[in-house]
């Protein structure tokens, strides 16, 4: 098991240049949360009453500053493994501190009992698919679980097409737009190693084995496979463009 000090992402340094060059990294960062968004508030009216929203490795809670401005009577719980990406969260979120919990979690581990609430909908943007294939069929179990009837889960992710071919290309896209980014000035002089460090592994070494922590892409049709052997009652893509889908599932 990863110990916490030694996550990469553990380290201001390298949380605030994500932070700060997220939009530059991610082609569709913005249109993926504005898309959750939308879903949550349609969601939330249809239920009606108190609205909980848990982001599953929230990071520097971007999404959840998007979601609490839109749901004025919505609270959350934001869990990451990071703590310097908390801190980051803490300070975002800080006008809207008595609506927001701050949970260290890794995603493979108990983070259920560290809930103090029921929540009516579970979220989660560009952090599952580092999870194995074991890994996340263990943790979509997890979330149908812990969701009430009417519940709902949204995966914004990177999700790979089923053609090795395609694929190989749609990574080659993403990464020319992160050298154009590096190139420009849009992403930090510091995010600049792992920038590369992540072109390396998913392009110059494109089709290698992936292990927990890497970048383990799966299709849409496998993944919601997952949610229904989970025990969701109807899993659907509700968005996609490229590599970028907001998977559903309902209970």
């Amino acid at each position: 098991m990863e110990k916490m000090a030694e996550y990469r992402w553990n380290t201001s340094e390298f949380a605030e240049g994500y932070d700060a060059a997220a939009p530059e990294i991610h082609p569709r960062y913005t249109a993926v949360q504005e898309q959750i968004v939308q879903l949550l508030i349609e969601h939330a009216k249809s239920l009606g009453g108190s609205y909980h929203v848990v982001d599953l490795g929230g990071g520097s809670g971007r999404l959840l500053q998007r979601v609490l401005t839109a749901i004025p009577s919505a609270t959350a719980t934001i869990i990451d493994q990071s703590e310097a990406f908390l801190a980051l969260a803490e300070r975002r979120l800080a006008p809207f501190a008595n609506r927001v919990t701050y949970v260290v979690s890794r995603l493979q581990e108990d983070w259920l009992a560290k809930l103090t609430q029921q929540p009516q909908a579970i979220i989660s943007t560009s952090a599952i698919h580092h999870l194995d294939p074991v890994e996340k069929q263990k943790l979509y179990q997890q979330i149908a679980t812990k969701l009430p009837a009417g519940g709902l889960f949204l995966n914004g992710d990177e999700v790979r097409p089923e053609d090795d071919v395609e694929y190989q290309a749609t990574m080659e896209r993403w990464a020319d737009f992160m050298r154009a980014g590096m190139q420009s000035g849009k992403i930090p002089q510091g995010f600049h190693p792992a920038a590369s460090s992540w072109i390396e592994r998913n392009v110059t070494k494109f089709g290698q084995p992936k292990k927990s922590g890497d970048d383990c892409h799966e299709t849409a049709p496998v993944q919601l496979g997952y949610f229904r052997a989970g025990g969701f009652r109807e899993a659907d893509v509700a968005w996609s463009e490229e590599l970028w889908s907001v998977l559903r599932g309902k209970r």
